[in-house]
């Protein structure tokens, strides 16, 4: 029998306001179903409960070992446990429903609370009717407006009544109370808006609509050049045509406030508080790439409305080098090129062989998408796979979908250690993950062999020196270092310690990342999060600010 797993969510505009359910159901950790559906007027916890009612019914008949509900709602996920009473009179009647189906179902149900954002595809598929339904509501009621054209803004006036709003669509804002509270939080246009953008198509003006619909995006990455961010997005945007405006800043100098204020989209780049204070369009700050430490992601926690993603574009080119670090490892590669052109020769004639990777154990340390990368090289070439990782979701099943020996949290990196002849670390560079592997994790890999993809110092600089220098450690692939070149010292050494004296050391200049598709991977991933914001839904690989990655 199967083990069922069920996410549901119910959502309102506003609160009190129209309903609308998401429910995502998974079969032994593979996606079965999804469901949305309008369920009228009322609150968010009556929508809460006509998702959880939802879910029960769909899966009442289906066989099941266990059954897990996952919901946002702490009060009915308590509730349903039996922790709190209800007393409201219009949820005690979905309580009891809730009940009763409970009691036909034979398999254990489990009523779990989990935070919205591991729900954010029930979340995102109650919040897109909503939106629609609300986008309609509001074109309806803007056919009973009168529109002004005062230059730089839009005069929008009710024909009932004298109040006049101002609408300015270049950011695009209005000052009604439903824009400001609404709208901003759902990703609307008010009916002034609508309002406005129904004149424009009616008049014949040298300003377009189109031209006051696009899509300002600011672009600071230097990941590319201006012109290649410009090619490359465009080429993604040849299908979909959508009205997008790159703006470039110049060189040292500070965007201007109206900038800020109509930027949608803001790629690369380091923002203030006070920058993204003005920044009142802002709906997503994109990292072009995987890597965020060196962004300050505490100025973003009191701005929850802007989206911070990154990219994994880069995922199978960073697997293919630290598979390629891997082997020169077990193959000695560097040391018998060396060594040849000196007329040197080494393995059969002189009985030094290599290590064959078939049969051995690779660990991986951070079972991110870099890490699922590698994770199947390892496999084809016949090797078992341990791994941990930070976060498990039960839905996803990840040992199972991807034929791993093992798969455990970050408490059980010792044993993946012990059981490992080859360790590869992926792990992002947070607060709670410098130094996570110091002298007493290295000491634990006497022997073996360590291939770091990750960040530098996740792993004690000096110990990891100290280990391999005295031979504990057998050899180190090591791609991500401790100090780089900057404008002060263009050429330097990737640490402090000698590394480069060290014969069991395979140094590579952080350059996994770094090819020639897997730019043009990061730009699409940053194409299709620019996408989803224009077409008002949630962007993929957003960060956990309290977490750091």
């Amino acid at each position: 029998m199967a083990k069922l797993l069920i996410r549901v969510d119910g959502s309102c505009i506003p609160n009190p306001g129209n309903m609308a359910i998401g429910i995502v159901i998974y079969r032994d950790g593979e996606l079965w179903k999804k469901i949305n559906e309008l369920i009228g007027v009322g609150t968010n916890n009556i929508a809460e409960y006509c998702a959880v009612i939802r879910g029960l019914e769909e899966i009442k008949d289906l066989s099941a070992d266990s059954i897990e509900f996952y919901c946002d709602s702490q009060l009915v996920v308590k509730q349903l446990n039996g922790q709190f009473k209800v007393k409201n009179k219009k949820i005690i009647p979905l309580y009891e429903k809730t009940q009763e189906l409970v009691k036909k179902i034979k398999a254990p149900i489990f009523f779990i609370w989990n935070r919205r954002e591991n729900n954010q595809l029930a979340d995102q598929l109650a919040r897109k009717l909503l939106v629609k339904e609300e986008q309609n509501k509001r074109a309806l009621a803007s056919k009973d407006l009168r529109v002004e054209d005062a230059g730089e803004h839009f005069l929008v006036k009710n024909k009932k009544n004298s109040k006049v709003y101002h609408v300015n669509l270049s950011v695009p804002e209005c000052d009604c109370y439903d824009f400001e509270h609404n709208c901003r939080k759902w990703n609307l246009e008010c009916k002034h808006l609508v309002a406005v953008r129904e004149y424009l198509k009616g008049e014949e003006s040298q300003i377009t609509e189109r031209d006051y619909r696009k899509m300002k995006i600011i672009i600071f990455s230097k990941m590319v050049s201006q012109k290649q961010w410009v090619e490359l997005l465009n080429r993604y945007n040849q299908e979909e045509q959508l009205p997008l405006e790159f703006i470039f800043p110049e060189r040292d100098s500070k965007l201007t406030s109206d900038q800020l204020a109509s930027a949608e989209v803001i790629i690369g780049g380091e923002l203030s508080e006070s920058e993204l204070d003005m920044a009142k369009s802002l709906k997503l700050f994109q990292i072009p790439f995987t890597g965020v430490d060196q962004q300050n992601m505490n100025v973003f926690k009191r701005f929850p409305q802007i989206n911070v993603c990154n990219t994994h574009g880069n995922s199978s080119a960073v697997a293919e080098l630290a598979f390629c670090l891997l082997l020169a490892l077990a193959k000695n590669l560097i040391y018998s090129d060396r060594e040849l052109r000196k007329g040197e020769w080494h393995g059969y004639t002189t009985q030094e062989p290599t290590i064959q990777l078939a049969g051995r154990s690779l660990g991986i340390i951070g079972l991110g998408a870099i890490g699922l990368e590698i994770s199947q090289r390892a496999i084809s070439f016949g090797m078992k796979v341990y791994a941990v990782k930070r976060t498990l979701k039960k839905e996803e099943d990840l040992q199972k979908k991807y034929n791993l020996t093992f798969l455990g949290t970050m408490e059980q990196l010792e044993y993946v250690i012990s059981q490992s002849d080859f360790i590869v670390v992926t792990l992002p560079l947070t607060a709670k993950t410098e130094d996570v592997i110091g002298g007493s994790m290295l000491k634990l890999m006497k022997g073996k062999y360590l291939v770091n993809v990750g960040r530098g110092k996740v792993i004690n600089e000096e110990a990891l020196y100290r280990y391999l220098k005295n031979g504990t450690l057998a050899g180190a692939g090591i791609d991500t270092w401790y100090q780089y070149p900057n404008r002060d010292f263009p050429q330097r050494l990737p640490s402090k310690f000698a590394f480069q004296e060290l014969s069991n050391v395979v140094m590579s200049p952080h350059s996994a990342g770094y090819t020639d598709k897997a730019v043009e991977e990061n730009v699409l991933e940053v194409y299709k999060n620019i996408k989803r914001i224009f077409e008002g839904e949630e962007p993929e690989n957003k960060i956990n600010l309290e977490e750091g990655y």
